[in-house]
């Protein structure tokens, strides 16, 4: 912890940075420490209990002076570097920076070991503003401190087109769907249940839908479970669609929910297995829906490999 002029209230303040292990946070969570540290109070000379705005913006104009904190390089001053922290990964910084994103679809398939194609750009989601904002609002107004002061609440903001030179793309959702933690870092990541749907409702962004195919081939099977609950979860009927063929009639897999989504489908010229390409007069009568890609069969590899050999 190099520090040449700081105040002991500062050096302690660097110290809960230091601690928390993440080279970047946001003003909220430096606000938040600060509150925990002015609770403390003994031996650190400080009046109040409780931190003002102009206390918020001494602590951070004189660490920046002594160059332990400085604005990150990619969101500027939305974001604060703690400098004796090494730098950390794309998803870690951009789930820092937004509580309320993480890690999905081919990203989220990846990191869960279903591709073996590793995406250029990081693929996130998050809430709309709208949705957003009344999350942050709740998210605030929980803290055992209540509301922070205006200036320094938690506020939707968009994300650089880059971070740590790796792009990102971030899908907005009223509903976002279900993820977890990743243990030992500050990474969100979707489900497993949810990247299996994320792979129906968005096959551009799972690499297409013939690699969804392939992918649903090789691993639908031990995740029976969580994706039949994941797209039982949403009332999106083509969904329940798509599923109902690549599991039921694509890959013989039976579920008793998956039985119950046969009441949901109908005849429409929208219904296409790929949203993505034009209707097919190709069709799956028990799911109403155009199978509109080209189907790979399952034994397709080990076909291609005897036909080589012959």
């Amino acid at each position: 912890m190099n520090s040449k002029i700081l105040s002991l209230a500062e050096r302690h303040l660097l110290k809960k940075l230091i601690d928390r292990g993440q080279s970047v946070v946001t003003y909220y969570t430096f606000y938040r420490l600060m509150q925990a540290m002015h609770k403390e109070r003994k031996g650190l000379y400080l009046r109040n209990e409780t931190p003002t705005v102009d206390d918020h913006f001494k602590y951070l104009r004189n660490m920046c002076r002594d160059d332990v904190i400085r604005p990150d390089n990619d969101y500027g001053k939305r974001l604060i570097r703690v400098l004796d922290i090494p730098g950390q990964s794309t998803e870690e910084v951009v789930c820092t920076a937004d509580p309320l994103c993480y890690v999905s679809h081919l990203s989220s398939m990846h990191r869960w070991g279903l591709t073996n194609r590793s995406p250029k750009p990081l693929i996130c989601t998050r809430p709309d503003r709208i949705s957003a904002t009344a999350q942050l609002s709740e998210i605030m107004t929980s803290h055992p401190d209540g509301l922070p002061p205006e200036r320094l609440r938690m506020k939707c903001f968009g994300h650089p087109d880059k971070v740590r030179n790796r792009t990102v793309t971030m899908v907005e959702s009223k509903k976002a769907g279900a993820s977890i933690n990743i243990r030992g870092t500050g990474v969100r990541i979707a489900t497993i249940g949810q990247t299996f749907l994320d792979m129906l409702l968005y096959p551009k962004l799972c690499g297409g839908m013939s690699h969804v195919l392939d992918v649903y081939d090789e691993h639908a099977d031990a995740w029976l479970e969580e994706i039949v609950d994941s797209v039982d979860s949403v009332s999106i009927n083509l969904v329940k669609s798509r599923a109902g063929y690549i599991l039921e009639e694509r890959l013989g897999l039976r579920h008793k929910k998956i039985e119950s989504w046969k009441a949901s489908a109908q005849r429409g010229g929208s219904r296409k297995l790929d949203p993505s390409k034009d209707y097919a007069p190709n069709f799956s009568e028990t799911w109403m829906i155009s199978l509109n890609v080209w189907i790979r069969p399952k034994n397709w590899f080990a076909w291609v490999g005897r036909s080589c050999q012959s």
